[in-house]
């Protein structure tokens, strides 16, 4: 065998060598680039540091750059004098999804309630209150709760919940043997609501309002008056000072969207 033939084998082998080798790295490459790498997708996705990340959400009714009217109505739900309803209406504005505006108007139909009438057969009086009648506040709107919930596997009900902050005028009577004494008094709101569309302009919507407000109190009856028993009562002043009056109210309401 020449020099040349076995230089030829030697080269051949060589070859045949890099390509089987070369062959075998490109295998061992397609599998690795199959198996899926969670520490990278952690470090991209679920990061401390990844200040970006947020759910996102697709909505089928927006609220962003849309008006609105409410008309509702409810109940006292704390006041330990009256008994009644309330009638409110409320015009509003959402600038986005998040943040939006509200004017609200809610006026009231009270009497007393049956511990007022209790009282009034045990003892002869009426005891000093004050009665709420009507309210104004323009309120700031935030809603960070929006979801979707099946009903009954049959419907797909779309609802959100918010917090609405607001301040006001207050309308209360003071009650009194002489006859009531009109009154009004700034105050603040923070109420709790929950609205479900139904379509693109029409949902339904519950609120749980709070107003706090500082209120004149006055003795319903005069120094020196009687009370229904003819009986005469203290003379000390009728003036009771101030104090603050939280009053809650629970409300149900239909509301249109433009």
């Amino acid at each position: 065998m020449t020099k040349l033939s076995i230089i030829g084998l030697i080269l051949s082998a060589a070859l045949v060598s890099t390509s089987a080798w070369a062959q075998q790295e490109a295998k061992t490459e397609a599998r690795d680039s199959d198996k899926l790498d969670i520490r990278k997708l952690e470090q991209k996705y679920w990061s401390a540091k990844d200040d970006d990340f947020s759910v996102v959400q697709n909505r089928r009714y927006v609220k962003a750059s849309r008006f609105y009217l409410t008309g509702s109505a409810g109940i006292p739900f704390n006041d330990p004098y009256s008994t009644g309803s309330i009638m409110g209406a409320s015009l509003g504005y959402f600038l986005n999804e998040r943040w939006g505006f509200e004017l609200n108007y809610n006026s009231a139909s009270l009497s007393d309630n049956d511990a007022v009438k209790q009282f009034v057969d045990t003892y002869g009086a009426i005891p000093n209150h004050n009665v709420y009648k009507s309210s104004y506040y323009l309120s700031g709107i935030w809603v960070p709760f929006y979801a979707k919930m099946s009903f009954i596997d049959r419907a797909i009900i779309y609802f959100d919940m918010g917090l609405s902050v607001g301040a006001g005028t207050l309308n209360y009577d003071i009650t009194q043997n002489e006859g009531p004494i009109s009154k009004s008094t700034f105050g603040y709101k923070l109420g709790i609501f929950q609205q479900i569309f139904f379509s693109e302009h029409w949902a339904i919507r519950m609120d749980l309002i709070n107003t706090w407000s500082s209120q004149e109190k006055l003795k319903y009856y005069a120094p020196g008056g009687t009370t229904g028993g003819g009986q005469v009562t203290d003379t000390t002043p009728r003036d009771l000072g101030s104090e603050t009056v939280n009053d809650t109210s629970l409300m149900l309401g239909v509301t249109f969207w433009y």
